[in-house]
């Protein structure tokens, strides 16, 4: 081709209406909304085009000039097996350790014992440091004997991972549990403000981020509660999302997460919060148990979607825990998918690279509007923790799972294979239960190929 030889105007600037015509053109009468417009389990109309947004300031990482970390999920129930796994994890890539108690909403039937004190041991003998380590689902009594027994070990970040209102709810005791856990948090958080089991649970988008809101709310008064200032209370607060394979709704909802964290500051009379910390975990309910090798390509998107929304942390479910305690090699496989997308890809380099996309840009605003809208009707209600004890959460979550309209699933509905391939596990799983008056419910469960 002669570049010489083309029209400069080829490449002109066009108008919405020009390009209409032009889209009626290919469609050959079908018609536009219903060929080209979706709509996210909200109801959110999504449009194929959008103009570039102009003037957006960037949604910052907390750190924002470092990677997101690439956080290990431990839950092997054999503790020593756990720790040799915990040497392994480092030495190939994993920055932060996530310690999955049995009893967490998000366990999905593995987890262990507080490892204390084979975790100091195994950390001191570890290859290289850990940037953060993360407790999920332990009791206050744990976390502090955990914090108390790493304390020399070069942990750099420490998120405790307190959650009142994923247990039964001891709010009695959690502003004395609280003043006895400060002492551990300065370099990290101490609570969490979890929205995951509803995602798992089959919530929507803006379900999950209202909860969230919710539960940071909920646990800001019980801050407040044990004497901490409210800027301090909010950097002391984990932000807690899960990310699935839809890219553009899971950008869109960590981007949500942000705007909503500064709105409740404001509301809070601080005007200058700090970032949110956003830990963001790849979701349970994608994952299938026929063809597991797929859940990699899901994983994959997950990912990708956290780390261009703007996850301080993401930690990645192996592609096998649907039949079992994963493997070494899932455990890998899910390690590699955050570090090569960072060492290869250098996906962490680019500071919220969504700001200005139209579509982005817009989605997140209209997810951001319905979770508000949500979240103030818990807070009308009573709070998080009467929601939660009226049955009305799991009620709302059920109904929103029930509507929810059935798409193909590679490998379970869509290119199943004839014959399965046996799937390495290292142990069957234990009960699966969740938090919140909510049940992980997968997407395949009860569909067959």
């Amino acid at each position: 081709m002669n570049i010489d030889s083309l029209d400069p105007g080829i490449f002109d600037q066009t108008d919405h209406k020009a390009w209409l015509k032009l889209v009626e053109r290919a469609l050959k009468g079908k018609d536009f909304q219903e060929t080209l417009v979706s709509q996210t389990d909200d109801g959110i109309a999504v449009q194929p085009l959008y103009p570039r947004r102009r003037d957006c300031a960037p949604l910052a990482r907390r750190q924002a000039d470092a990677p997101w970390t690439a956080t290990q999920r431990m839950d092997d129930p054999d503790i020593e097996r756990a720790m040799a796994q915990l040497g392994d994890d480092l030495a190939n890539g994993a920055s932060g350790i996530s310690l999955v108690s049995a009893c967490s909403g998000s366990a999905f039937g593995t987890g262990m014992d507080a490892p204390q004190p084979l975790l100091s041991k195994a950390l001191a003998a570890a290859p290289s440091r850990i940037a953060t380590l993360r407790l999920d689902g332990f009791s206050s009594g744990a976390a502090r004997t955990v914090a108390a027994s790493t304390a020399g070990d070069g942990v750099q970040r420490l998120h405790l991972g307190f959650d009142a209102f994923l247990t039964a709810g001891n709010f009695a005791n959690f502003a004395l549990d609280i003043k006895g856990l400060i002492e551990f948090w300065p370099h990290g958080t101490i609570v969490n403000a979890d929205g995951r089991g509803v995602h798992n649970a089959g919530g929507t988008e803006a379900q999950e981020l209202a909860v969230m809101a919710a539960s940071l709310v909920g646990h800001l008064r019980l801050l407040e509660d044990a004497s901490l200032p409210l800027k301090t209370a909010l950097a002391a607060t984990s932000l807690c999302l899960s990310a699935d394979q839809n890219q553009f709704t899971t950008i869109a909802k960590i981007r949500a997460a942000r705007l909503i964290f500064t709105r409740i500051a404001e509301a809070c009379g601080v005007s200058d919060p700090p970032p949110a910390h956003l830990f963001v975990e790849t979701s349970y309910r994608m994952l299938t148990r026929l063809d597991p090798e797929t859940n990699i390509l899901r994983n994959t998107i997950a990912v990708f979607s956290a780390g261009v929304g703007g996850a301080d942390e993401i930690s990645v479910l192996p592609h096998s825990l649907t039949h079992g305690i994963p493997d070494p090699l899932a455990r890998r496989l899910a390690r590699n998918t955050q570090t090569i997308l960072m060492a290869e890809s250098h996906l962490d380099h680019v500071l919220d690279p969504a700001a200005g996309a139209g579509g982005i840009e817009a989605l997140t605003d209209a997810l951001a509007e319905p979770a508000w809208e949500i979240f103030t009707g818990i807070e009308g209600k009573g709070g998080l923790a009467k929601t939660i004890a009226s049955g009305e959460l799991a009620a709302m979550v059920a109904e929103a799972r029930a509507k929810r309209v059935a798409k193909p699933i590679v490998g379970t509905t869509l290119f199943a294979m004839k014959t399965e391939r046996p799937v390495v596990v290292l142990g069957a799983l234990g009960p699966i239960t969740g938090g919140m008056g909510l049940m992980p419910v997968r997407l395949d469960e009860g569909v067959e190929a």
